[in-house]
């Protein structure tokens, strides 16, 4: 995998570069994993050239280049969620994941997924 393509229609994603706290970061990002699953949320965190994800699958060489491209403006901390549709939902400049569950809850298709019973 070099890009988000293939996760259009089946997941949301959300991008995380060069947070502030990494560590802080990541254990809430794994202490939050059951309810971004049930959203169907994958992550990327991007950090000093790393990647840490809960993506199971291979990520080619290419995918930072190519994720921070065309998501990121510069080097600081920044948060990118996008949707099941492949936009961009939300920006901000600080992970905050009680606002990320509540953007997500508040999208339309996690709606009719909540109500339809769809979601895993």
């Amino acid at each position: 995998m070099n890009n988000l393509s293939s996760f259009q229609w089946q997941k949301r994603v959300l991008l995380l570069n060069n947070p502030a706290n990494e560590t802080e970061t990541m254990q809430s990002l794994l202490k939050l994993g059951p309810q971004f699953a049930e959203r169907d949320l994958l992550w990327f965190v991007f950090s000093k050239g790393n990647i840490e994800t809960n993506y199971p699958g291979k990520i080619t060489s290419d995918f930072n280049t190519n994720i921070k491209d065309q998501y990121f403006k510069g080097d600081g901390e920044q948060v990118v969620l996008i949707g099941k549709d492949g936009g961009v939902k939300y920006r901000a400049v600080k992970y905050a994941p009680t606002e990320i569950l509540r953007r997500i809850d508040s999208m339309p298709m996690r709606q009719q997924e909540t109500k339809d019973g769809s979601s895993p």
